[in-house]
């Protein structure tokens, strides 16, 4: 009974009506312990809508109270947070968070709230049982409109495994304890948002072209043998002016007899050095050898992304994650007469990509490369991650079913490849790249005779047309005459009276009544076969 009796006690809050009535006195400082309010809520006019920045937010702060409260302030908050996970374990609960941006504003109750903090008026302390405003119980509705900052320091939305950057507006109902001094929020309610911070990928600079030099490993051995050898024929030849030194001097010459020239040069060109997301990447890639050569993988090129994330302090290490988004593989065919290789592959950025973010470099980044491998040993064999081969002779395999005609109709479709054909098809590069069952790149850099580059790519959300037009397509100069500025656009056009003196025989018209042109048209026609299918009534006697 003594459980009961203390559940059952509440204590009384002293109600005090103001003489007009509309307002109950206050609850102290327990105003909303007993639940009073029903529902908080915010309405939005675009809920779904991705947000840019400079662009107005406008909605509605709904608020729906069971009885009269007093002395109280409703604030909305325009937050931006970041949040990182840290700690190598998957299920590991710690996390960093951090506001990058809070802009707040006040719906109601700002006339009580003091704004500026350093003001050194001091107002004397107020008794709690003195009102400053209140709500009436029933729903209220607030409205507000609120800007999203511009400027340097604005980030674009994003979810991944270990963090998110997220914008979400906040309004709360607050207590006024006292005069320009809140409280902790007593309800609160959240409405989370998308934003995207457009980034114009057509001002980056233009790529240089990149190029990889190989030598075997006879060429850097003799070349290194000839510089000592040099070094010591020139040295007799200055200590001992004889003929036996020269004698010395031409017979080692004549050993050293050059040997031809084993050099392979890999050189990759991308037209610009940033593109939008879901834009095809072309790549060019140009290969010279010093023998023909003929692989059907030999060339693998991936675009990856690299996204390092921070720890929770400055002493924790940074972690680095690969994530290859697509791939595509073409083979290698060496043309005997020029010893050259030259083609064009695609890769594609997907729609569902992040874009390029290194402003928050003490939480994690996001950064694309372009990696181009160029396998130059026919004995290496390149598999997939479901283990299929790629580019092997269908008599070597033993694979039956169905495995072996996904291998044989990729094999064909690699042979089919040709960059003039894939320029004129929109369809025909993207059936070349592949965004799932890829190359294992890094076993891949670990085989023999297998050499590649990686090219730094930016991802934006934006192309400026006019800078793209003046990439792509060189500016002609035109001469042109001179006009005047009273020329009308029509005056190219010759008067009516041109002609008129040139003794031509202007054609009159002649209206041709001999041809009889039917004027019924369907529906008149249809009515006179109904016409003719009628018969006539049967007769029938008069009472």
């Amino acid at each position: 009974m003594s459980l009961l009796r203390l559940w059952n006690k509440e204590p009384k809050a002293s109600s005090k009506k103001k003489s007009h009535g509309s307002i109950v006195g206050s609850y102290g400082n327990s105003m909303l312990a007993h639940n009073n309010v029903k529902q908080f809520r915010m309405d939005i006019n675009e809920l779904h809508r991705v947000w840019k920045p400079n662009e107005n937010i406008i909605g509605e702060a709904v608020i729906d109270i069971k009885r009269d409260i007093t002395n109280v302030a409703i604030k909305l908050s325009l937050v931006c947070e970041v949040r990182v996970k840290t700690g190598n374990s998957p299920t590991s609960k710690n996390k960093r968070i951090e506001k990058v941006l809070e802009k707040s504003t006040f719906l109601y109750g700002q006339d009580y709230v003091k704004a500026d903090s350093s003001a050194k008026e001091k107002k004397p302390s107020t008794d709690k049982s003195t009102v400053f405003n209140g709500l009436s119980k029933g729903e209220h509705r607030f409205p507000f409109r609120i800007k999203i900052p511009r400027g340097k320091g604005m980030l674009s939305s994003i979810k991944f495994e270990r963090g998110s950057i997220t914008y979400f507006l906040t309004c709360a109902l607050e207590s006024l304890d006292k005069i320009n001094a809140l409280k902790k929020p007593e309800a609160k309610c959240e409405h989370e948002f998308s934003v995207v911070v457009p980034l114009d990928v057509s001002r980056l600079p233009k790529p240089k072209t990149k190029t990889v030099v190989l030598q075997s490993a006879s060429m850097v051995q003799n070349r290194r043998g000839k510089s000592t050898e040099d070094g010591s024929s020139s040295y007799t030849q200055l200590t001992q002016k004889s003929n036996a030194s020269n004698s010395s001097g031409s017979s080692v010459n004549s050993k050293t007899s050059p040997l031809p020239n084993k050099t392979v040069t890999i050189s990759v060109d991308i037209p610009q050095a940033g593109f939008m997301i879901g834009e095809i990447v072309p790549i060019d890639v140009r290969i010279d050898h010093y023998k023909p050569f003929y692989a059907p993988a030999g060339l693998t090129t991936t675009l990856v992304r690299i996204c390092r994330v921070g720890g929770a302090g400055k002493d924790d290490p940074m972690e680095t994650f690969r994530k290859d988004i697509c791939q595509s593989i073409s083979p290698i065919y060496i043309n005997p007469e020029t010893l050259q290789f030259q083609s064009r592959v695609y890769l594609k950025v997907p729609l569902d990509a992040f874009s390029t973010l290194t402003t928050v470099n003490k939480f994690f980044s996001f950064q694309y490369y372009i990696e181009v491998m160029v396998n130059l040993s026919k004995k290496n064999v390149v598999y997939t991650e479901s283990n299929r081969i790629i580019g092997t002779p269908i008599e070597e395999q033993n694979g039956l079913g169905v495995e072996n005609n996904i291998n044989r109709i990729q094999r064909k479709m690699l042979r089919m490849v040709n960059p003039e054909t894939l320029e004129n098809d929109s369809e025909g590069y993207e059936s070349s790249i592949f965004f799932k069952d890829m190359v294992n790149v890094e076993k891949l850099k670990r085989l023999r005779n297998v050499t590649g580059m990686s090219i730094e790519t930016v991802i934006g959300t934006t192309r400026s047309e006019v800078q793209q037009y003046e990439t792509n397509f060189p500016r002609e100069t035109l001469t042109t005459a001179p006009q005047s500025p009273a020329l009308d656009l029509r005056d190219w056009l010759a008067p009516l009276n041109a002609y008129a003196g040139d003794g031509v025989p202007v054609p009159e018209y002649s209206p041709n009544d001999k041809v009889n042109v039917p004027s019924e048209d369907k529906q008149e026609l249809e009515q006179k076969r109904l016409k003719q299918l009628e018969s006539d009534p049967p007769p029938c006697d008069d009472y």
